[in-house]
């Protein structure tokens, strides 16, 4: 009975109390723990591991071809596939070097300078300034007589040939006089070869190109040009075939055709009326359009 009255029971009721409180925190803390664990699972590691897993997947389906791919390689690379790899080498060479031969030979045209008749070596190259000068000078004059021997009109500062005047010119600056002149001498020939040209408007040397893609300037570079002549409208077709046949590379980038009032004479041009088409049936006059040609030629630096 002591005993029992010894105990004092409101205190022990407030140490059981802070006990059982206590452990209550600690397994709400450790249930909040799982809680967070068991949402990080299924928020962020779960999908994680299923895309590691399809990765895993994905690695081990390449892994398998490469593996057999591995085991038959040595098969591969024998004798015969060695030798057909070399012919197709060899192919490969002979095709490129037939695109360069190509190349140079339609580059040779308009790398050429001026030739005279040595009488001893035959035809030779000229090498002074001076002599290439005279020569220029009269070639020019003869391709002059050459288109009014056609009646050819030229229109004012129609032809750009250069006047050196009283000057030497240095050979930096014939090289390119020396090109202008080949493309302007084949135009001519062009001209010349009835193409129903009755006037030679002008022909401009412009400073760029169109359509040319500089990213190809290791391969070649352009001269580009501006082409306005009077023509007769059925004569157009054939006026493009004899430009793109020409040994000179040219290459048409636009084409402009504007009408005129006037009709073509056929007795402006006897010497070609027999071989220009006629229209028997209805008479009618053949139109004079002129036409301005954008133009380009290729200049190969390979």
């Amino acid at each position: 009975m002591d005993i029992g009255k010894g105990l004092n029971f409101s205190k022990l009721r407030k140490d059981l109390t802070g006990i059982f409180t206590g452990i209550q925190g600690f397994w709400i803390s450790i249930g909040t723990i799982f809680l967070i664990l068991l949402i990080l699972l299924f928020v962020f590691i779960f999908p994680l591991s299923n895309q590691y897993a399809k990765t895993y997947k994905s690695l081990d389906d390449l892994t398998v071809p490469l593996e057999n791919y591995a085991l038959r390689v040595k098969n591969i690379y024998n004798d015969k596939w060695i030798t057909a790899k070399k012919l197709e080498a060899d192919l490969y060479e002979k095709e490129l070097e037939k695109c360069k031969t190509f190349l140079k030979e339609k580059d040779n045209r308009l790398e050429a300078v001026f030739l005279i008749k040595d009488p001893i070596k035959g035809l030779v190259k000229i090498e002074d300034e001076a002599l290439w000068k005279n020569e220029y000078v009269k070639r020019v004059s003869e391709l002059l007589t050459k288109l009014e021997a056609k009646n050819i009109t030229l229109g004012e500062g129609a032809l750009p040939f250069h006047n050196w005047g009283s000057d030497i010119p240095t050979w930096d600056a014939i090289s390119p006089v020396q090109k202008k002149f080949w493309i302007l001498e084949a135009f001519i020939n062009i001209v010349l070869n009835n193409t129903g040209i009755t006037k030679l408007e002008k022909i401009t040397f412009r400073e760029s190109s169109f359509t040319y893609d500089h990213s190809l300037a290791k391969l070649y570079t352009v001269i580009p040009i501006i082409i306005k002549v009077e023509l007769q409208a059925d004569r157009i077709k054939f006026l493009l075939h004899e430009i793109l046949k020409s040994d000179i590379p040219f290459v048409i980038e636009g084409i402009n055709i504007l009408s005129t009032d006037k009709p073509f004479s056929s007795s402006s041009s006897t010497e070609n009326e027999d071989s220009l088409p006629k229209d028997i049936g209805n008479h009618l006059p053949n139109p004079i359009i002129n036409v301005t040609l954008d133009v380009y030629v290729i200049d190969y630096t390979a």
